[in-house]
């Protein structure tokens, strides 16, 4: 089937407890994807889409070496760009990645290195940096973007973008909106209702003051403002402003150091995770989800965002009390109607959807797209990837690893048992 939309999350690429991190992975996922997408499942030929999301923390920045991302981030590119034949693809920023956005903004206005630039976003469709095969980002700004994603300049990924001449590139932060079929769309990672940015002002302040951020992970964070307090018509501006700060401390980029002071933290983060939070079974198959099948799909499988009008992921009452003001704000001043609104984010690696309604006869159809993590080797991880067809059909593609086998051992095994989450 032709595509509208296709949109992946949370693959932290560069950490070895990613699936996508290792050879098997992607291959795997390149099988699932044409299986799924490609007519009459087809492997023989990519599929066509308008436009790949790339929907937050698809590199580890934070965690990991340069030549790490590098290397993976190019890996997954082009097998992607094997997959399927995309017209445009946009990174919307994640925390996780957050540095090189800064780095972005400062060499984009020609700060001084290590000068903080002041917080901006990028409106709702983003920043282009490549236009049909032709870079035309400002200060050669997105440089290392362009690297990290691409090979720029010499590999084989960017010298196909530049024959073809085809591919738009964008930045998206915070989010990326468009709308399509009557719908209005809006893709952002998460980053602005994380339980930890949204902490209050004063708790920031004390652990700040405390050292606590010092002791446990070789952090130097920042308090910031309160993005609680953030009035909605300052709309999405505002709450970048208040959180920039806070989040480029607490994801500070690892640059070279392939094992970075700020894993400390994180061991403890997912192997406290791992161990006692929800276990999720490996499904016997990929299979790919309509909308209409969901409703009659297990929440073994994929669970529910709402279910009778009730939150079952606390995500959703964030998003509702503290971003969505916001956004409905900036949605009007860009002229996208918010009656019929699809909302796709990442950041829980929880995969799950479900239906809003919202005041003034506004409904939202909410997707999480879950992530491509091990945390723990009994836990599969929620691989999935949100997709539109051109015909308005939503769709989420529930990716299996059960029966991935490297050697001896099972994919989900090597990516579970990564020394550098404790469970050797």
């Amino acid at each position: 089937m032709k595509l509208r939309f296709l949109a992946i999350s949370d693959t932290h690429l560069g950490e070895d407890c990613s699936l996508l991190s290792f050879p098997h992975g992607r291959q795997h996922l390149w099988r699932e994807l044409r299986r799924a997408f490609s007519e009459d499942g087809d492997l023989g030929e990519p599929f066509q889409v308008d436009e790949v999301v790339l929907l937050g923390d698809i590199l580890e920045r934070a965690l990991a070496s340069t030549s790490q991302i590098i290397t993976h981030g190019n890996a997954f590119v082009q097998m992607l760009g094997s997959a399927c034949r995309a017209k445009r693809a946009v990174w919307v920023v994640g925390n996780h990645e957050y540095a090189l956005w800064t780095e972005y903004l400062s060499r984009r206005l020609g700060l001084d290195p290590g000068r903080r630039p002041t917080p901006t976003i990028t409106g709702g469709e983003g920043e282009l940096i490549v236009e049909h095969g032709k870079r035309c980002d400002m200060n050669g700004a997105a440089e290392d973007i362009l690297s990290i994603f691409f090979g720029y300049p010499h590999g084989a990924a960017w010298r196909a973008i530049e024959r073809t001449g085809t591919l738009d590139f964008a930045i998206a932060n915070p989010v990326y909106a468009t709308q399509f079929q009557g719908r209005t769309y809006v893709f952002t990672h998460g980053t602005h209702f994380r339980p930890d940015v949204l902490q209050p002002g004063w708790v920031k302040r004390l652990i700040d003051h405390a050292q606590l951020d010092r002791i446990l992970g070789h952090l130097e964070i920042e308090s910031s403002g309160d993005i609680r307090h953030v009035p909605p018509t300052e709309g999405l501006l505002g709450l970048e402003r208040a959180v920039a700060s806070f989040v480029d401390s607490l994801w500070p980029s690892a640059g070279n150091n392939p094992t970075p002071w700020t894993d400390d933290l994180w061991h403890i983060v997912t192997m406290l995770g791992g161990r006692i939070g929800r276990k999720r079974l490996a499904p016997e198959e990929t299979r790919l989800f309509s909308r209409e099948d969901l409703g009659y799909v297990s929440d073994q499988r994929i669970p529910r965002l709402i279910r009778k009008g009730i939150p079952q992921h606390g995500a959703v009452e964030r998003w509702r009390r503290f971003f969505l003001p916001h956004l409905l704000h900036d949605l009007a001043s860009w002229g996208m109607p918010a009656s019929n609104l699809t909302f796709v984010f990442g950041d829980t690696h929880s995969g799950r959807w479900g239906k809003m309604e919202l005041p003034g006869d506004r409904s939202v159809r909410l997707y999480n797209t879950g992530g491509w993590t091990v945390g723990n080797p009994t836990s599969h991880p929620a691989c999935q990837v949100f997709a539109v067809n051109e015909n308005g059909e939503e769709f989420i593609l529930d990716v299996s690893f059960r029966d991935v086998r490297v050697g001896s051992d099972t994919l989900l095994k090597l990516a579970g048992w990564d020394e550098e989450n404790r469970w050797t």
